[in-house]
């Protein structure tokens, strides 16, 4: 029996991934006030200890904020207990520089194509937190603070086991490794009975993935266990309330890479009826939007169809395709043609069909998403390849948007780092540009936190801080193991089923 998830709870479920970020006001992104980030709260787990949504300042166990009026500071908020900065920072320090050097870049407030991106404090303190865990600093951090009219030099002592990320990371380096084994050990304990981790979709799906993408025969049980809940949560029902084709996408795309992975025949019907889902709630322009069949301008939701949601459902038939299941390529085209159409000469990708002649570029989540979708297509041909070298290369040449994304950064920065990977050159400058961010987002236990981000959008750090976080570092991460087919694993296409009939209803 199909399990039935509330209309109340898929619309509040999957409200966050996109609607926050447009209704927050961006003029109070990273800044203080009562609807401002630092105001925010979450119940879940030690960071609930914290009182606020603030900066992770790496291992140190140290968090801060940046002042309105002090761009160049990060003023220290909170310190966890048994950690290399308890006893030493203190609540109201205000740190000015680190490691003999001072903040030379201030933190742009605001919203817009020229604000996103983390370059000053943020920045800088990461990639002194990555130099510090080096052979020449030893594990020794610095930090040049103001407490109140004193000036003080505090050094703090880092743990050594993690070391620097290699030149080539995540290929053949030892801090990654030790990295997935930590991330993917908070994944299996943190698994509800049910199979899931989170109300919440798209960490539903990362979380499986990057468990999936390990290689480790001890996760698959917990895996299967996960793609069973996501089979039992789909069904061929279209008149459901809620966001539902953020679900049918990324559940759909996830169950392709299982059945891909392991051959496992029972995955074929439920993925076939994810198949007919898609088809019926495709919208006539091609795209999909929060809703089945919402193709108005401006949507039963604000929106009509969208690039982002439609790249997860061009990633899902794709991957589907290579399963053997039939895919009808008229309605794949129209996916295409709709994302074109919103795709700029540097192959950005912006919000909706509209855009293409603005040169410009913001955030690179729905970038990445078209990347790997056409990346990951068996029968679009040189054109769909294309396609996807000119999205990653647009990512390779503008990498300081990574954690900074529209709605959910947590979804962009997934399929950011996957979509450059279909241009390895791409993908190292992506890396190479963001040691920092991956330094100052992982915790003193070996997790990762929801960094606090310019769109302002706090559902996935109020539901879970350091598990959208985690799986999403860890699914990245795991392009170093090539297991999966959107992480490089051997392009594989099943033998073609016997076709099957399937809904019609959109002539497209």
């Amino acid at each position: 029996m199909k399990l039935r998830l509330s209309h109340r709870m898929d619309y509040l479920v999957m409200l966050a991934v996109v609607l926050t970020g447009a209704f927050c006001s961006p003029a109070l992104a990273l800044r203080d006030g009562a609807q401002a980030t630092w105001g925010k709260t979450t119940k879940v787990g030690p960071d609930a200890e914290a009182g606020g949504w603030f900066i992770n300042l790496g291992i140190t166990g140290a968090r801060a904020k940046i002042p309105d009026d002090q761009p160049k500071i990060l003023e220290v908020t909170y310190v966890f207990k048994d950690t290399p900065a308890y006893g030493k920072l203190k609540v109201g320090d205000k740190i000015v520089g680190v490691n003999g050097r001072a903040f030379t870049t201030p933190h742009k407030f605001g919203y817009g194509v020229t604000k996103f991106g983390y370059e000053g404090p943020m920045m800088e303190f990461g990639n002194a937190l990555e130099a510090s865990q080096g052979a020449k600093l030893k594990g020794k951090l610095t930090v040049h603070a103001r407490r109140g009219k004193e000036k003080l030099s505090i050094e703090l002592t880092l743990p050594m086991k993690y070391g620097q990320f290699s030149r080539t990371y995540p290929y053949d380096c030892k801090k990654t490794d030790i990295i997935l084994r930590q991330c993917n050990q908070h994944l299996v304990d943190t698994q509800r009975p049910d199979g899931l981790w989170s109300g919440r979709p798209h960490l539903n799906a990362f979380a499986t993935l990057a468990l999936m993408a390990s290689g480790e025969p001890k996760c698959m049980p917990l895996v299967k266990k996960a793609v069973q809940a996501m089979a039992r949560a789909t069904t061929r029902d279209l008149n459901r309330g809620g966001l539902p084709c953020w679900r049918y996408g990324l559940y759909g795309a996830t169950l392709a890479e299982y059945y891909l992975l392991t051959g496992e025949k029972w995955v074929l019907p439920e993925l076939q009826e994810i198949n007919d889902w898609q088809k019926l709630a495709q919208a006539p322009r091609g795209g999909w939007g929060h809703s089945p069949w919402d193709d108005s301008p401006g949507g039963k939701n604000g929106y009509g169809p969208i690039n982002v949601l439609t790249m997860q459902a061009m990633m899902a038939w794709a991957l589907m395709e290579r399963c053997g299941l039939p895919i009808e390529q008229k309605r794949f085209d129209a996916a295409h043609d709709f994302v074109a159409k919103g795709t700029n000469k540097i192959g950005y990708v912006w919000y909706k069909d509209g855009g293409a002649g603005n040169p410009k570029y913001a955030d690179m989540g729905r970038t990445g998403a078209a990347a790997l979708a056409h990346y990951l297509s068996a029968s679009g041909g040189t054109k769909y390849q294309q396609f996807a070298k000119l999205c990653a290369k647009c990512i390779g040449e503008n990498p300081k948007t990574f954690p900074d994304t529209h709605g959910s950064p947590i979804l962009g920065m997934v399929w950011t780092g996957l979509g450059a990977a279909a241009d390895p050159a791409c993908l190292r400058k992506l890396m190479d540009h963001n040691r920092w961010q991956f330094a100052l987002a992982q915790c003193p236990d070996g997790t990762f936190y929801y960094q606090p981000n310019r769109d302002n959008n706090p559902q996935d750090f109020a539901a879970a801080p350091r598990l959208s976080a985690t799986a999403a570092t860890s699914l990245i991460l795991s392009l170093k193991n090539k297991k999966l087919q959107m992480t490089g694993a051997k392009l594989v296409v099943r033998k073609p089923l016997t076709k099957q009939s399937s809904p019609g209803r959109l002539a497209l």
